[in-house]
């Protein structure tokens, strides 16, 4: 990561649905509890998002160790579709990255880009020590998502099974198993039982830092959804497009780029909507939007939306697209920095205004 429309009508689009017909910045629908809210935020979206992530980070290694034992070619498709597996609750995280996964650098950790190729090639051909220890001593662009990625699935996405050569077994054991252990850290730090960061969000505005009023806490959640629009929009997709670079991209080896980038605007309509994998809260910040302001609602979702139909017309992988897809891949950032304006102003002014704790 580091480099470093709800429509007008009332047919459900894309994730979005609403046959409200009063779009209206005055409304009289029920009030929703600020409380409950942020209630729902850590128990129905981040703390499960951050356990699936480890979750399937431990299936990730299964594979890995699978391989390692077997080089067959059954066993690297079973590696790289765990890979991209983790990736998907990885990315959709990245929707609200503040509290640990920012202050104690696990984002840079695991999922620094692009890749050091000239590092990593360089270990592997040293005599180096690679052990986990060694491993958590590496650059955030030697190790984690990318650096596994480049093993599986080699330049190109061109890697046979047979082609991993014994260094590489113990750099990619290395490595999965330093992104299990970054998992695991990152999961507990939410945890109730452990790091407890959910509880210092859920017990925003007790006049307390870093969330004294629950509006600072409404607004870093705005700040984070904001920010994964600026990152995807101006850097994970504008960096390889200006360049003409496909080396840039964040996921080049195994051409999964567009993938990651929906699934970080996916991670958007999760806090929003309060909803993840299926399992929606009884509060949102889209409810407490939509009850005093409803058009507001409608034009986050609309534009939602409207970003998703645009990534819908990049139908080559980014690293092919970036040569000649361009102009679907600008309508998108177009695209995706009108939603992000929106989460700036918009909804900033709306939580300044009628956040009152």
């Amino acid at each position: 990561m580091k480099n470093i429309l709800l429509a007008l009508t009332c047919i459900a689009v894309l994730g979005f649905s609403s046959c409200s017909k009063n779009n209206g910045n005055n409304n009289t629908l029920t009030p929703v509890d600020e409380g409950q809210v942020i209630n729902d935020f850590v128990d129905v979206v981040a703390n499960p998002n951050y356990i699936e992530i480890n979750a399937k980070a431990v299936l990730l290694q299964t594979a890995v160790t699978a391989l390692i034992a077997t080089p067959t070619t059954a066993n690297l498709v079973a590696a790289q579709n765990a890979w991209k597996d983790t990736r998907k609750p990885w990315e959709s995280c990245e929707g609200f990255l503040f509290g640990p996964v920012e202050d104690k650098d696990y984002d840079p950790t695991m999922d620094s880009w692009p890749l050091n190729k000239q590092d990593v090639d360089g270990l592997l051909a040293s005599g180096s020590p690679l052990s986990v220890g060694e491993f958590d001593k590496f650059d955030g662009t030697a190790k984690g998502f990318h650096a596994i990625e480049y093993i599986i699935f080699g330049v190109g996405g061109t890697k046979k099974a047979t082609d991993i050569t014994a260094r590489e077994k113990i750099f990619l054991a290395s490595a999965t198993e330093s992104l299990v252990n970054t998992t695991l850290e990152l999961r507990n730090s939410w945890a109730t039982s452990s790091g407890k960061y959910g509880d210092t969000v859920k017990t925003a505005g007790n006049g307390v830092l870093p969330f004294k009023k629950r509006k600072d806490l409404f607004k870093v959640i705005a700040g984070a959804m904001a920010d994964i629009c600026g990152e995807v929009g101006t850097s994970k997709m504008e960096e390889p497009y200006a360049q003409r670079d496909s080396s840039l991209d964040e996921s080049s080896y195994s051409h999964n780029s567009t993938t990651d980038f929906k699934n970080n605007i996916s991670g958007i309509l999760n806090v929003y909507t309060c909803t993840y994998n299926g399992v929606k809260g009884s509060a949102s910040l889209s409810a407490l939007v939509a009850s005093k302001n409803a058009s507001l609602d409608a034009k986050i979702k609309s534009q939602y939306n409207a970003v998703l139909a645009q990534f819908a017309t990049i139908t080559h992988s980014y690293e092919k697209a970036i040569y000649d897809q361009r102009d679907q891949i600008k309508n998108t950032q177009d695209a995706i920095a009108a939603l992000e304006t929106t989460l700036t102003v918009d909804l900033n002014a709306f939580i300044e205004a009628n956040i009152k704790d």
